[in-house]
């Protein structure tokens, strides 16, 4: 068994290369080490990931699936801005294309952040599908508000940091609740 600890991980994922956070129509938001740290051992927790296949779909700079590799797991990363895909690569296996395009492998867990439809309605559900499709245990962080997911259980609750990144953002740094489900079929 692969012993990652907690602060060692959330450094490691701290010291990747930004996501380049080009469009705010795909929604793209870097999640945090320490967040993305917590989230993977309560994963780990729950499922384990040493030894496991795992697709982290909307990968951007691939903090999440890079977590999952450093606690033992075969990821490969799905993006479609060319310019995170690109960060993707230089950690592994990558898919680059649109969520819903594009064929995906079958795997033991998904892990996904996706966007969460507010600035195109019904974004995620792409994601929400496809994750469905290619494995039995699903994990996804999404708005703490959000009531249309399917049923899961919720593995951690906290606040997702968001910076002023784009222009219609009005302070420096905003905070969103969140939720990180567990769903399963």
């Amino acid at each position: 068994m692969i012993n990652v600890k907690l602060r060692h991980l959330a450094i490691a994922l701290s010291k990747l290369p930004p996501n380049p956070c080009n469009s705010v129509e795909l929604e793209q938001y870097q999640t945090e080490g320490n967040l993305a740290a917590l989230w993977l051992s309560q994963i780990d927790a729950k499922d384990g990931l040493e030894g496991k296949t795992v697709l982290d779909l909307g990968a951007g700079n691939g903090i999440l699936g890079h977590g999952a590799q450093l606690m033992g797991s075969k990821v490969t990363f799905v993006e479609c801005d060319p310019e995170a895909a690109e960060l993707c690569r230089k950690l592994g296996n990558t898919i680059e294309g649109r969520v819903g395009e594009i064929e995906l492998p079958k795997v033991d867990i998904v892990i996904t952040n996706p966007p969460w439809g507010v600035q195109t309605h019904g974004a995620d559900r792409a994601f929400i599908d496809a994750a469905m499709e290619c494995a039995t245990v699903v994990h996804m962080m999404h708005s703490a508000s959000a009531t249309h997911l399917p049923k899961g259980e919720v593995l951690l609750e906290g606040e997702f940091r968001m910076p002023a990144t784009y222009q219609h953002h009005s302070s420096r740094m905003g905070t969103t609740p969140i939720k990180c489900w567990r769903i399963t079929q």
